[in-house]
Order: C-alpha cells, then structure tokens, then sequence
C-alpha cells in the first residue's frame, strides 16, 4: 500500500537520512511539503516528492574533452 503522505520522521527512516536534514529541506524550500496543521505546523511529505528532488538536486558529472585537460 502506498501512503500519500509522509512525516519527516517517516521520510528519514525510508532514505537513511537524519531527521533533521529532511526538516532543513522543508525549512528552506527545497522539499515538496504541505501543511496539515495551521500555522505552518506538522509538514508531510507527499509521495513522489523525494524523487523529485534528488532528480533536481543531483549534481551531474562534466564531461572533460581533449581542450580541457590542456
């Protein structure tokens, strides 16, 4: 069963990363999030979001040619 939304907490665990860096990608925007609570209280994750933003944030090796290593 896939949930359509995620915790923080919830979305550390699954990835392997510490809670409070999935809190500093919300914090800053970087993250889909929305809020369920008023206030900006309590975001959840919706489902896909991480992929999306590995698929953004993922720095993509150069490719060198020949006049590069001149």
């Amino acid at each position: 069963m896939t949930k359509f939304l995620e915790t923080p907490k919830e979305l550390a665990e699954r990835v392997g990363l510490p809670v409070t860096n999935i809190r500093y990608l919300i914090r800053e925007d970087m993250l889909e999030h929305i809020f369920t609570a008023p206030g900006q209280r309590n975001p959840k994750i919706p489902s896909g979001a991480w992929d999306r933003y590995i698929e953004r944030f993922t720095v993509k090796p150069k490719v060198k040619t020949a006049s590069d290593t001149k």
